[in-house]
């Protein structure tokens, strides 16, 4: 099966946008933030939230630049960083998601304390904290609009999630939290949400996805107003939405589902983004979709049968036969990184939930690499925010690093040379990872 576009030349109207007029000044405000960052020396570090507070990295010399212990009070307020439970006698810190904006500040969540914290990325301090809905889970920022979208659950088995929206994001104010539009009334079902990632190429993004919790439906929201626009029936192919990739190459989503009532996996749906539409299914193809940075790596890791599934997305917007990476690591996540050998190309590393080697796999010719012994993955049980108890981070758009954490460390590795770089001890569970600045 081949998907084309519905044009002969390739062209067509998507959600994303052109590397127009616009996309130029994006890229020259991006050099631009760059260069600020580099002559204020805060640049180009990973910041790890774990237990002990916050560390920031430099990772070329694996440098600790500054540890935010959880005592240390926010600048010009009485409030700390991690204050103190009731009942407490160690003073800890729980994370659980962390977003960039515009390299001014970093947002994370506290799901304990029902609120997310604000670091100012130029002086390295925490300045602010959100209250929001109880136990905020995740976290993402939509350059298009300015805007942090928190998922929250409401208690820790999820009875009551919501979905907030913080406007503003990288303004120099008082931030608040505020609900989106119920959909049906009802905020009780959120399940996930999912809004594509903003890049060089796609500068605008103007739909974002919700699923609700066991509905075979997608409800599509327009971001401009945080509004309801319609809702896309899945019902046809018993299809309760999971988790989502987009190529804006074609303007294409990749629906992973749920498994059925008897615990049978369903293959991927692939929705047409201009006309809501499903166009079927991909294949046999099962898993959680990834997409390169390019729109043009699908790659889909399917856990159950131990595979690495990496489909091609041409220029046309046709969607090629998958190739098999076979894998018995139980891959938690995976990053992207460009070629440091062939132009256009990609090479993505994946962390393993259960073992301590790191798979690295080069896009192209399907080459594979392992990296070894990185210790032990956080505990999935002493990680419930998420599937994803060993992250994968990387060092921005042309950076060569990426960072990945074990129980009690960080591990940094050089993807040009396709090694370890260092560990760095002594962090317990620090799997809150972003990177500000780029390479």
């Amino acid at each position: 099966m081949e998907i084309g576009l519905q044009n002969e030349n390739g062209s067509r109207e998507n959600t994303g946008g052109q590397m127009n007029n616009e996309g130029r000044s994006l890229v020259k405000s991006w050099c631009e933030r760059t260069v600020l960052l580099l002559s204020l020396g805060i640049g180009n570090m990973f910041y790890v939230f774990y237990e002990d507070g916050i560390k920031v990295i430099q990772p070329v010399a694996c440098e600790i630049q500054r540890h935010i212990k959880p005592s240390e009070k926010l600048l010009a307020l009485q409030e700390e960083v991690c204050p103190t439970s009731p009942g407490e006698v160690v003073q800890r810190c729980v994370w659980s998601s962390t977003v960039n904006v515009k390299d001014k500040f970093i947002y994370v969540t506290q799901p304990t304390l029902d609120r997310v914290l604000i670091v100012d990325i130029q002086t390295q301090k925490a300045v602010q904290t959100v209250s929001t809905d109880p136990y905020p889970v995740k976290l993402h920022y939509d350059k298009s609009h300015d805007q942090v979208w928190v998922l929250s659950w409401g208690d820790v088995e999820k009875n009551f999630p919501t979905l907030q929206v913080i406007n503003q994001a990288s303004g120099k104010v008082s931030h608040h939290a505020v609900h989106t539009q119920p959909i049906g009334r009802r905020f009780d079902r959120v399940e996930d949400f999912f809004i594509p990632a903003s890049s060089l190429i796609v500068n605008h993004i103007r739909f974002g996805l919700i699923f609700h919790r066991n509905e075979p439906v997608i409800y599509k929201i327009n971001l401009e107003t945080t509004s309801y626009v319609k809702n896309i029936s899945l019902w046809e192919f018993n299809c309760i939405p999971k988790s989502v990739a987009y190529t804006h190459v074609g303007g294409y989503y990749f629906i992973n589902c749920k498994p059925d009532s008897t615990g049978a996996t369903q293959p991927q749906l692939i929705l047409d983004s201009v006309t809501d539409s499903v166009i079927g299914q991909n294949r046999d193809i099962t898993g959680t979709p990834y997409m390169s940075p390019d729109g043009h790596y699908l790659v889909t890791v399917d856990d159950d049968n131990g595979l690495m599934r990496i489909q091609i997305i041409t220029e046309r917007g046709k969607i090629l036969e998958p190739f098999d990476i076979h894998t018995n690591l139980h891959l938690s996540d995976l990053a992207f990184q460009r070629s440091f050998t062939e132009i256009h190309q990609y090479n993505v590393f994946g962390s393993s939930g259960r073992q301590t080697d790191v798979l690295f796999v080069e896009l192209s010719t399907g080459k594979v690499k392992m990296i070894k012994s990185l210790k032990e993955a956080i505990k999935s049980f002493d990680w419930p925010w998420s599937s994803r108890n060993r992250v994968m981070v990387s060092s921005g758009l042309f950076g060569q690093y990426i960072m990945t954490p074990s129980r009690e460390s960080l591990f940094i590795l050089d993807g040009r040379l396709n090694k370890l770089n260092c560990e760095i001890t002594d962090v317990l569970k620090g799997n809150v990872v972003v990177w500000v600045g780029d390479s």
